[in-house]
């Protein structure tokens, strides 16, 4: 995992490689920024860099060929431990930051160092989180603790404190249109950039619109959403949950489509208070701009921004699990509620 595969984030190697160069390596990092622009990948392969036995590891320019650098390529690295959040959890449990906080307190297998690297830091709940304070306050020697989540807003002032927080910037378009390429998820370049565009710096956001049929149903959903008439909240919310359901059988493929279409309603609406303040709007898309001046020709700017958070909050039931069906029913009501009194 060389560096050169991970695109967008030079800025955070030079700074890294320049703490090295001062001796200044923070013993834990929180890295914050967008969904699906490589925090992850950029926390496994600073590890991988820092584990290197061929090359300084100061340098961060690790060999690529030395048996530590093949076992971060394979994931089997016996001194680099990455938890997440269980599928079938809401949160990130207390049991599994005990087994981390355990392993962590063993002697590396190799080398000097170890790595803690916990993924979706965001869910760890206030009992998982005091539970690692301890280790944040006192690391065993040579180990490193990476978190990795959103925002800083969504843990405790205590881990906020004893980590270096690294923010991540979203991704550009070249960069996403040239990752999807090297995945193979566009077949031509201009297929690439236009799936970019709707990622907004966000690999995640842009794989979710390769799918035809959910670019049908996101036309379809905002030109409703910017109908005069209104709509029937029953109606849409059997037609949400029959798309979501398509997504497969298993529920994380359907939560992550739920999800995709909360946060499309939400930048939706972000356009149209846009342009209720006299801003362009975002999006590229002509049939997306008919439908947000149609929307921000007859609404309150207040009322807009109460529908976004909305969105937002219909996102953050299905992150955690709540009964889809319920979700949406609630959510179609709230917006169709919202839309008919702003008409009136």
């Amino acid at each position: 995992m060389p560096w050169q595969s991970i695109r967008g984030h030079d800025r955070v190697v030079e700074e890294l490689r320049a703490n090295l160069r001062h001796g200044r390596l923070p013993h834990a990092f929180l890295f914050v920024g967008p969904e699906g622009i490589g925090k992850r990948t950029f926390a496994l392969a600073l590890a991988r860099a820092l584990l290197c036995e061929r090359n300084d590891p100061d340098a961060l320019d690790p060999c690529g060929r030395c048996e530590s650098c093949v076992y971060c390529d394979a994931g089997t690295h016996p001194d680099v431990n990455i938890v997440s959040k269980p599928a079938d959890k809401h949160e990130l449990p207390i049991q599994v930051i005990r087994a981390l906080c355990d392993d962590l307190s063993l002697k590396p297998v190799r080398g000097a160092r170890k790595f803690a690297i916990v993924d979706d830091a965001d869910d760890l709940n206030e009992e998982a989180a005091n539970a690692f304070l301890k280790t944040l306050e006192e690391p065993p020697a040579g180990s490193v603790l990476i978190l990795i989540g959103q925002s800083t807003d969504t843990q405790l002032d205590t881990v906020i404190s004893r980590c270096r927080v690294v923010r991540f910037e979203p991704l550009t378009d070249d960069d996403v249109a040239a990752i999807l390429l090297e995945h193979k998820q566009a077949e031509s370049r201009e297929q690439a950039l236009r799936l970019a565009r709707r990622g907004e710096g966000s690999v995640t956001r842009a794989l979710g619109f390769v799918d035809p049929a959910f670019e049908v149903f996101r036309r379809d959903l905002f030109d409703l959403l910017a109908a005069p008439e209104g709509f029937d909240p029953v109606v849409l919310a059997s037609r949400m949950h029959e798309f979501i359901k398509d997504a497969g059988k298993e529920s994380v493929a359907q939560r992550a489509r739920a999800r995709l279409i909360f946060g499309e309603a939400a930048r939706f609406f972000r356009s149209v208070l846009w342009q209720t303040a006299g801003l362009e709007p975002p999006s590229h898309d002509a049939g997306d701009r008919v439908a947000i001046a149609a929307l921000a020709a007859r609404l309150e700017p207040e009322t807009v921004f109460l529908l976004a958070d909305r969105c937002l909050e219909g996102d953050r039931h299905i992150e955690r699990r709540a009964h889809v069906p319920l979700v949406l029913d609630a959510w179609s009501h709230d917006v169709a509620k919202s839309l008919a009194a702003s008409s009136a």
